[in-house]
Parts: structure tokens; C-alpha cells; sequence
């Protein structure tokens, strides 16, 4: 009884503070274009790769910036720039995790972080002047106006169990989509086709915007020592150590085994857990025990930890690819909503 009323005090605040947002929304200046990439769900539904993808495909047709939160890096109150394009300026303590993912993944592209948005995206107009700004994790943040909102969900769970915060893990009850220009339905791959039709039929009862399907697709290993890449394949019959601090490391572990891996261990943290040494050592000394040859880890860990930290053995993450399944028609409909079709 005391959850369900928590979430009604929740629901209700949300509520409240986004209708006065909305009304108080700043909005870029003209030539400016601002799309977010969010969701409904604390987590878990895949928004890194689907950013990098929107900023590798706009930069085709203008200069382009990402801003985020900077989630739990100490910079995120103050805002800062964490790269230009060209130099990454800051760590993973002071930009978080996926700043610095994102800084790492696209040359060329200016990565700002701020936990006022508002602030973050004029300071990356003042510094880069970029045509297209690209917002992460920005669905649940009103007080900036933007020209498209695209809103990921999970294939399998798209709304979670249909409960907010603290009963459930959604940010917003699922008429929030009512807002939402484009709707992407992330990891289909492999999901029952029933199950999947279950999801899209369920989305279409919450708004109009049109809905795609996506799936993340690990590319090839990168080795965190020296920079260099490996094929997939190398992957069969390896006995690794799996270590993840994310969203959802069913899916990770999942992934892993389907490359062909053997995980003899893992190290599980919360999402966007700062790594040490001596943890990252004892893992080590533990998965030797048990046969294991590499460290296998996300894309997101990996530019927290110091390959050091795991000799003897060698780190690895795996690369991970967004996509989907009608990307002319995805395309097609985010360049009608901004105004470039």
C-alpha cells in the first residue's frame, strides 16, 4: 500500500513540474535543430549506440554536437565541454561513463555535458556552432524544446510492468508517448514473433508516432591496451571473465554466450558504477583459478578501467552497432520532422 502510494505522489509531481516545463521551454535559435533520444525506463534500452548512430548519420548533412547529463561525473553540475572533436578533455570521474564512450566513438563530433540541458546545449552552440545537436537521454527533460523526439523501448518490455517509480522502473506512465515523434523498439532480435506483435500492438494504444524496429549489433573486439581490433570469431570457446556495470546484464551475458564465449566468472555492478583497481584484481585472480584466458567488457566499462588493472590477462570490449530494420524509412520520417525532406 505504501509503494502504490509513493507512485501516485511520483506520477502526480512528474506530472506537475512537466506541464510548467513545457509551458517555460527554451528553444534553439533558427538553424539550430535538436533531436533527443530517450525512453520510458530507467535504463536498458540500448540509447549510446542509437546517439552514435544519429550523430554519424547527420554529420552527412551539417556539423553536429551530442549533449548529455553527464551522469554521475563530477563535471555534470558545472557543465563542460568534454571534447571538441579532436581532443577529449576530461576523464570518465568528471564526464561519466557515456560522455566519454561518446567522445571516444565519434571523431569529429563535440561532446558537452551538463546536468542543465539548457545551459549544456547553448554552451555547445557558443563553442561549435553546430547545426544538429543531438540530445542523450533527453525524453524526460522539458525545459528543452527539441524538433524531434525519438523514444527507444524494450522489444520484450516495453513498458516495463506498466509502473512507475517505485513499483516499477518506468520514469513515465506510457501516455507519455503521446510525445514522442518516432518510437524504436530496441533488441528484437531473437524475440518471439508473437511477443514482439504483443509490444507493437500495446505501443500503438499510447500516441501516433510511427514505430521502427532495432537491434544492437556487436561489430568486432577492441583491445583496451593498444586500440587494435579482432574478429568476432575469436570469441568461440574462450573462457572469459564477463565485466559489466550496466542497465541490463541478462542481455550482456546473453550476447556473450551467443558470440560463443565460455564466462567461467562475472563482475557485476550497478549501471554506471565507477571501477577500481583492487576489485578489478581480485576478478582477476579468480577467473585465472577458473580458466579463464580475457576480460570481456562493454563499451561503457571499458573507458573506465585501466587495462592495467587486469594483467596478466588481456581486456577487450565488444563494439556494438544500432541497427534497424527500415533505416530509409526511419530517416525518411526524422528528416521530415526536421523540416529536411
Amino acid at each position: 500500500m505504501l509503494l502504490r502510494f509513493l507512485e501516485s505522489v511520483y506520477a502526480g509531481a512528474v506530472a506537475r513540474r512537466r506541464e510548467r516545463c513545457l509551458l517555460e521551454a527554451w528553444r534553439a535559435p533558427d538553424g539550430v535543430r535538436v533531436i533527443s533520444v530517450g525512453n520510458l525506463t530507467m535504463g536498458g534500452t540500448g540509447k549510446t549506440p542509437a546517439v552514435q548512430w544519429l550523430a554519424r548519420d547527420l554529420s552527412s548533412r551539417g556539423s553536429v554536437a551530442v549533449v548529455g547529463r553527464g551522469y554521475r561525473g563530477s563535471l555534470s553540475e558545472k557543465g563542460a565541454v568534454v571534447s571538441d572533436g579532436k581532443s577529449t578533455f576530461h576523464g570518465s570521474a568528471e564526464a561519466g561513463d557515456e560522455a566519454l564512450l561518446h567522445a571516444r566513438a565519434l571523431p569529429g563530433v563535440p561532446m558537452v555535458i551538463g546536468r542543465d540541458r539548457v545551459r549544456a546545449v547553448q554552451m555547445a552552440i557558443e563553442e561549435f556552432h553546430p547545426q544538429f545537436i543531438v540530445l542523450d537521454d533527453a525524453f524526460q527533460y522539458w525545459s528543452l524544446a527539441r524538433d524531434c523526439d525519438i523514444v527507444l523501448l524494450d522489444a520484450a518490455r516495453p513498458f516495463d510492468n506498466q509502473h512507475t517509480l517505485p513499483l516499477g522502473k518506468l520514469r513515465e506512465l506510457p501516455e507519455a508517448l503521446e510525445r514522442a515523434n518516432i518510437t524504436v523498439l530496441t533488441r528484437c532480435n531473437g524475440i518471439n514473433p508473437a511477443l514482439l506483435e504483443r509490444s507493437r500492438r500495446k505501443i500503438s494504444g499510447y500516441g501516433e508516432a510511427p514505430l521502427f524496429l532495432s537491434d544492437h549489433h556487436p561489430v568486432d573486439l577492441r583491445n583496451e591496451t593498444d586500440g587494435s581490433t579482432r574478429e568476432l570469431k575469436s570469441l568461440r570457446g574462450a573462457k572469459v571473465l564477463s565485466v559489466s556495470a550496466i542497465a541490463n546484464h541478462h542481455a550482456w551475458k546473453a550476447q556473450l554466450r551467443a558470440l560463443g564465449c565460455d564466462i567461467v566468472t562475472a563482475l557485476t555492478r550497478r549501471d554506471h558504477h565507477h571501477w577500481k583497481a583492487e576489485e578489478l584484481q581480485r576478478a582477476v585472480r579468480r577467473a585465472q583459478n577458473a580458466g579463464a584466458g580475457m576480460i570481456i567488457t562493454t563499451e561503457k566499462d571499458a573507458v573506465k578501467i585501466d587495462p592495467a588493472w587486469c594483467h596478466p590477462l588481456p581486456l577487450f570490449s565488444v563494439r556494438i552497432a544500432w541497427q534497424l530494420e527500415n533505416e530509409a524509412g526511419f530517416r525518411d520520417q526524422l528528416l521530415a520532422r526536421l523540416g529536411l525532406s
